[in-house]
């Protein structure tokens, strides 16, 4: 904003200097020093118009490019019955016309300690999402456990009110990138597998450096 707003002084007082020599001429034309003054004031108003012309498409053009990304969601539920395998569906929905690329890190963990699963879910392999498109893929907790030497069955057994949210955990990660190169990572977000319930329960609030102020 600041150099439409200096050429705009500039021009101004040019304009001015002009138009104070015409005046102290012995027969100043009036005609031609406003004919002079709406040109300059017009040009004035159009320096003005390109500038915020311009500076509205920079900002349709960033908000178009980070679209893909923002608007690329997840989704992730238990389908199967309880005792099963407990295969989890996971899905990326991209709306955008642009190709996204995603990474998903599910950092599983049981009773503490850390579970590799597959590529596709510790950010080692790319999801690719075609634009207006579902990319689909699914994990199971079975041979999660069974990694720890653990079955679905001994985890049913063990379940309590107390140790639920201990047993099998998930922090998901997750980044999207398009073709653009645009790109976003998520926070992290945990989440517990309820053995009784049979389902996947994220947490939906955590502590972070954003405080709140409240008005007086």
């Amino acid at each position: 904003m600041r150099f439409p707003i200096t050429f705009g002084i500039l021009l101004l007082i040019v304009a001015s200097c002009v138009v104070w020599r015409f005046i102290c001429t012995r027969t100043p034309d009036i005609l031609n020093i406003g004919t002079f003054l709406v040109l300059t004031l017009t040009l004035v108003s159009l320096v003005f118009y390109a500038y915020d012309t311009n500076s509205i498409a920079r900002i349709t053009r960033a908000q178009w490019k980070r679209k893909s990304v923002l608007n690329t969601m997840y989704e992730m539920a238990t389908v199967d019955q309880r005792g099963q395998a407990g295969r989890t569906v996971f899905q990326i929905h991209n709306p955008s016309t642009l190709v996204v690329r995603a990474k998903v890190d599910c950092n599983f963990r049981l009773y503490g300690d850390r579970v590799d699963y597959h590529a596709d879910f510790d950010g080692t392999a790319t999801w690719y999402v075609y634009p207006q498109q579902v990319s689909q893929g699914w994990f199971e907790i079975a041979p999660l456990l069974e990694k720890k030497g653990k079955t679905v069955s001994q985890l049913i057994a063990e379940w309590t009110a107390e140790n639920w949210t201990s047993q099998l955990t998930m922090d998901l990660m997750l980044q999207y990138r398009d073709e653009l190169e645009e790109h976003r990572e998520l926070p992290s977000r945990k989440c517990f597998f309820d053995f009784d319930e049979w389902r996947w329960v994220p947490v939906l609030t955590t502590t972070d450096d954003w405080v709140w102020k409240r008005a007086s």
